[in-house]
């Protein structure tokens, strides 16, 4: 399955990178005399109702929309392993400190705040990370808390430590290459759970200031049409789902060699 995961994942990222580019319709450019155009040979999935041309639109809104995700996955999942990795080395008040916050961090409606703090926070590029990037460090901090209180009990931890060998180096060399499987596992499924954020930030209107959209702004703009041009909801909603499939199905394939 881990095939057709990437299969399905270079097809979206290659046609949403490639298809603006080669492209004469300009994603952005309103052009209100083809407004709701059917499919034909020059519009494959006709244009929206400003005109715009779907194809190109929703390669463009994809672009936007993996990057975003891209960019708070990783900036979560750093945060999260430096967090989790350094309490589970040092142990004590460190490491109940990240579990209380992790329980903290839990226990709270992570999407609901977002939403709230996306929509108090100026519209911006940065408005969407500024959102989700508190509430997404949880499980990768776990997760590499985990595996370095794991590995700090090896031999070969035990004998670097005892040759006073530093934190920094315990993290860099010793513990960080045999705790990057399990985290870069959760990473994967964490992007999954982003991707879904940004575009339903995008779909209530708080993400991207126009006329940069999203899948889940595509969506909140097609809503009105829904009866008239459904497809103008549907393509986008489709181009969702296959990534989060495509990114389900890798997270998968990452996670069964370590539950067998």
């Amino acid at each position: 399955m881990s095939r057709v995961g990437i299969v399905l994942l270079a097809v979206v990222v290659v046609g949403c990178g490639l298809t603006p580019v080669l492209s004469p319709y300009d994603p952005y450019l309103p052009d209100p005399a083809q407004a709701l155009l059917p499919p034909d040979a020059r519009h494959w999935l006709g244009t929206d109702q400003l005109g715009r041309d779907l194809l190109t639109r929703t390669a463009a809104a994809g672009t936007v929309s993996l990057l975003v995700a891209l960019a708070v996955t990783v900036v979560t999942t750093a945060l999260g392993t430096i967090l989790g990795a350094a309490a589970g080395l040092a142990g004590g008040a460190p490491e109940r400190l990240l579990r209380f916050a992790a329980s903290v961090a839990l226990a709270l409606p992570g999407l609901t705040l977002a939403i709230a703090l996306a929509g108090v926070l100026p519209p911006g590029p940065a408005t969407v990370p500024a959102a989700l990037v508190p509430f997404g460090w949880v499980s990768c901090a776990l997760v590499a808390h985990t595996a370095t209180r794991r590995v700090a009990t090896s031999g070969f931890v035990l004998a670097a430590r005892g040759m006073g060998a530093s934190p920094y180096y315990l993290l860099r060399r010793a513990i960080g290459p045999h705790i990057a499987g399990p985290v870069l596992t959760v990473a994967t499924a964490d992007f999954a759970r982003t991707l879904i954020a940004v575009t339903s930030l995008g779909f209530l209107g708080i993400g991207l200031p126009p006329p940069v959209t999203d899948w889940g702004g595509m969506v909140g703009e097609a809503t009105p049409l829904l009866v008239a041009a459904p497809r103008l909801a549907i393509v986008p909603a489709l181009a969702l789902a296959t990534t989060g499939l495509a990114v389900a199905l890798l997270a998968d394939a990452r996670r069964r060699p370590r539950m067998s």
